[in-house]
Order: C-alpha cells, then sequence, then structure tokens
C-alpha cells in the first residue's frame, strides 16, 4: 500500500471543508429547480396590493393540497380542503389538522413541496405551520394555519399548483 504525502493528506480535509460549503449554493439550486422545501417562493412584506391585480381579468389557479406524515400510525394529518380556486391578490386561509395518536407530546416540522416547480415562485404564503416548529400535545388534535395568495405576476398558463407538505417529529417535548 502506498503511503499519502502530508501534502496529499492536508488537501483532503481542504476539498472536504470545500464540499461542505458549496452544499448551501447546491441545495438551493436543486430546491429552485425541483420546487421541494418550499425555496422558491418570495413571501413579500406587506402582502400584496390592489395595485398589483389587473383589474380587466383576474388571473386564477387551483391549488390542490396534500398531507403525508411521516409515521402514519402515530399521526393523522389531513388538509381541511382537497383543493380550492385561488385568485390574484387575494388572500385565502385555510388549516391542515394533525391528530397525534402517541401518550406523548411532540415536536414536529412540516417541509412543503409545490409543483410543477417552475410555477411554485408564484405561491405566496404568507402565514404557514411550515415557517416553525409545532408542539403537538398528546392524544389531541390541531389546527393548522395555512394563509396564501396567487401573486399577481403569475402568467396565465399558472392554472394549477398543489402543495404537499410532509411532516417529521423532530424531538420529544420532554427533551426541550
Amino acid at each position: 500500500m502506498k503511503k499519502l504525502s502530508p501534502w496529499t493528506l492536508s488537501l483532503i480535509p481542504l476539498a472536504m471543508f470545500g464540499f461542505g460549503f458549496a452544499l448551501i449554493p447546491l441545495y438551493d439550486i436543486f430546491c429552485e429547480v425541483t420546487g421541494l422545501n418550499g425555496k422558491n417562493y418570495t413571501v413579500m412584506e406587506g402582502g400584496l396590493t390592489g395595485d398589483e391585480v389587473n383589474s380587466e381579468s383576474i388571473q386564477t389557479a387551483t391549488l390542490s393540497f396534500l398531507a403525508d406524515a411521516n409515521s402514519r400510525d402515530v399521526w393523522n394529518f389531513n388538509p381541511e380542503m382537497n383543493s380550492l380556486t385561488l385568485e390574484a391578490g387575494k388572500l385565502v386561509t385555510t388549516y391542515y389538522e394533525l391528530t397525534n395518536n402517541q401518550d406523548k407530546a411532540v415536536v414536529i416540522q412540516a417541509v412543503p413541496s409545490v409543483a410543477p416547480g417552475k410555477w411554485a415562485e408564484y405561491l405566496v404564503k404568507i402565514e404557514c405551520f411550515c415557517f416553525t416548529q409545532q408542539v403537538i400535545e398528546a392524544n389531541s388534535s390541531v389546527r393548522l394555519p395555512l394563509q396564501v395568495t396567487l401573486s399577481a405576476k403569475a402568467p396565465e398558463v399558472v392554472n394549477h399548483l398543489s402543495l404537499s407538505y410532509r411532516i417529521y417529529q423532530t424531538e420529544n417535548v420532554t427533551s426541550l
């Protein structure tokens, strides 16, 4: 077996550091291309104003809701509605319901995904339970709010979007 020189050995940690440093922009590019993790939408400060909506023809799109609990045997996770119609600039509030069937409280994190990914930037989430971790008490149900709108900049071809959430348990409340 050939021995590695000290120079070669010192390059290995530098290459590992460089790769780790490059992962963040690579992940952002991956999310932008695929629409995973909701990374390619922009929340506008102050919401939308009526000036941003073309009054002659209001753009609409159907928004479908999907839910996936990482562990279906301990949680029930469902959207309040299967779909709704969004109008550009008009805020819509809906809810997802999560039931914790365990005998212990848990902390969960929801991870969003918008499809098709190239249209994800036109779905604007103003309030979302995915922005923060949620504490779900033992054997209880909670309604998780979601407030969205269709961007006034959405082209007419944007007529159907799917918003999917997957939840993961991050830790037990007793370990906080």
